[in-house]
């Protein structure tokens, strides 16, 4: 059974209450960037997870038209369900202290926190934004006008729907405790840029609750490591089929089902990329396990060597 810790208890509770109940996992994102790219992803991951554990799910996003692009070249599955729909509902949002890529509206870049380095991802290993105020339309502070929420700059109307900073994207404004019926999963922020292609790994390589500094990540590590890890099992698909080993099936599943450990996951892979006690075929079968969780295209490259 997955378990996940509720960001407004900090305790970790059972992800899903009937493991064959339908359940919704929700993807509040905020803005057009990175930050909010890792909450679709982590939402994806999350339902992919419960997936594999028979647990019937309805993704719910409504992202941002460019977002929406960035998350399909990640390779993030659309969502298909409904927020208040059937179920109970998992929500995975941006984490509360974290901060948007770039300065936020109004503030300086050395203002800015500077997030946690990137774990390093060898050969052999691998937020919430800060919201800016509406403005108070200028035209609207008449010095001899009797009405009070002309004059008041910090009156906003009602009816107005919030903006972001140019290039940004528009601002949804984040959910609160009360808006939300289920868990709380929160993500911390990423900055930086990356090569698209790498940018799955990268993120998945690091945990969630990591804030994420892209300058800092080992990018030729993780495209040495994902090539690598294609071309062997490109290689394995050509070996007699065997069974994934089931202390390795229950090391994968013992990672993701705590805490949606998805960096110790790739770590299970690569302890089975040397292991001398596993057939090449097996090795393959467990890849293509893994991936159906991982979503990098491991297979990707079978049948394209010769």
């Amino acid at each position: 059974m997955l378990r996940i810790t509720d960001a407004r208890t900090g305790e970790t509770v059972d992800a899903v209450r009937a493991r064959r109940g339908l359940t919704r996992v929700e993807a509040h994102v905020e803005r057009d960037d990175l930050s909010a790219l890792r909450v679709l992803l982590v939402a994806d991951v999350l339902a992919r997870a419960l997936e594999l554990g028979g647990t019937p799910v309805a993704t719910v996003a409504d992202p941002p038209a460019a977002l929406r692009a960035r998350a399909d070249a990640l390779g993030i599955r659309r969502a298909e369900g409904e927020r208040g729909g059937a179920g109970p509902a998992l929500h995975v949002l941006a984490s509360a202290s974290g901060a948007p890529e770039g300065p936020a509206p109004g503030r300086s870049a050395s203002e800015e926190a500077a997030p946690m380095d990137a774990t390093s991802m060898g050969a052999n290993s691998m937020g919430s934004t800060s919201m800016g105020e509406n403005s108070t339309d200028p035209t609207s502070t008449d010095p001899t006008s009797t009405d009070p929420t002309s004059t008041d700059p910090t009156s906003t109307d009602p009816t107005s729907t919030d903006t972001a900073p140019a290039g940004q994207g528009p601002v949804i404004p984040a959910p609160s405790d009360a808006d939300l019926d289920g868990v709380r999963i929160e993500v911390a922020p990423v900055s930086g840029t990356a090569d698209p292609s790498l940018l799955r790994m990268i993120l998945l390589a690091a945990p969630r609750r990591q804030s994420l500094d892209l300058a800092a990540a080992d990018l030729d590590g993780a495209r040495e490591t994902l090539g690598r890890w294609r071309e062997a099992v490109a290689g394995w698909a050509t070996r007699p089929s065997k069974p994934v080993p089931e202390h390795v099936r229950q090391e994968l599943r013992a990672a993701w089902e705590d805490d949606l450990d998805v960096p110790a996951v790739l770590e299970v892979l690569r302890r089975v990329e040397h292991a001398e006690d596993v057939p090449d075929g097996a090795r393959f079968e467990t890849y293509a396990y893994a991936d159906r969780l991982l979503g990098l295209e491991l297979t990707r490259d079978i049948g394209t060597q010769w």
